[in-house]
């Protein structure tokens, strides 16, 4: 099989009720597009490093039993350090990732095979460090779905009057593609275990790397299903990004402290006359 060859037919997905689901958090990436030193993932937002706000969303999250963290080689020991000194009890290992997302993605898969192939882990969700505010209910929502159909992404339509345009050598434009036929995916991605597993073999086999790990899915006959994203689920790349950050959060908190202050105030006992 080559890289363009069609995907085999789709099999049908059995689904595995009682194996756990592992979160696996890639913060392996440099950010060079970030324009610091530093990689990105250590770069504070708030009161902490910007990914352990994407690892604190799968600490509470009731339907992730575990967390894998993936991190640069060189970053190993300061991540783990990070999520013990932010209480992130969750995360069983923190394992070198490898150049490239898909490599990094094939190492986890590596390091949780056995416990795959005996059905202990059923689903595994893959995120961006680089993403902070996943919320709760888009982790249960992408969980439940990898575990009914194998496999769920959540997706965004392009924004209405951008168009994407697929260019020929020469920079020549080959092929226009309108709003509404596209969509922008986001992490977290998840899946049915075996599924993945099976689908990075072969990608293994063929010397394929997909651009996410839907597209390795996808290509090895897996079903994918596209929920709804989120305009709050950015990714931080640049600096701009992470301006936008700092004020999403800021707007979070004062969003929480009025909550909570209107808790309070509701059961403050009236004084006795």
């Amino acid at each position: 099989m080559t890289n363009s060859e069609p995907a085999p037919p789709r099999h049908r997905h059995r689904p595995n009720r009682r194996g756990t689901a592992v979160a696996v958090v890639l913060c392996a990436g440099q950010g060079s597009r970030m324009g610091g030193e530093r990689n990105k993932i250590l770069l504070p937002l708030g009161d902490r490093p910007l990914f352990i706000h994407a690892v604190e969303a799968f600490e509470r999250a009731a339907t992730i039993a575990e967390i894998l963290l993936i991190a640069h080689p060189r970053e190993v020991e300061l991540c783990g350090e990070l999520a013990r000194r932010y209480g992130m009890r969750k995360v069983r290992a923190v394992l070198p990732g490898g150049s490239t997302r898909h490599q990094s993605e094939w190492r986890a898969l590596c390091a949780l095979r056995d416990r795959i192939l005996s059905d202990e882990v059923a689903v595994v969700v893959l995120h961006d460090g680089a993403r902070p505010f996943i919320s709760q209910r888009a982790i249960a929502a992408i969980t439940r779905s990898a575990r009914e159909v194998g496999g769920a992404v959540p997706a965004m339509l392009l924004d209405a009057g951008e168009v994407v345009v697929e260019l020929e050598a020469g920079q020549r434009v080959a092929r226009i593609f309108p709003a509404g036929q596209l969509w922008r995916a986001q992490t977290p991605q998840a899946f049915a275990a075996r599924t993945l597993l099976s689908a990075y073999e072969l990608a293994a086999r063929d010397g394929f790397e997909g651009t996410d790990t839907a597209a390795s899915v996808e290509r090895a006959g897996g079903q994918v299903r596209i929920i709804a994203g989120s305009a709050r689920n950015i990714k931080v790349t640049t600096p701009a990004d992470l301006t936008r950050a700092e004020s999403m959060l800021r707007s979070r908190l004062r969003s929480a402290a009025h909550e909570l202050g209107h808790a309070s105030s509701a059961i403050v006992p009236r004084p006795s006359r």
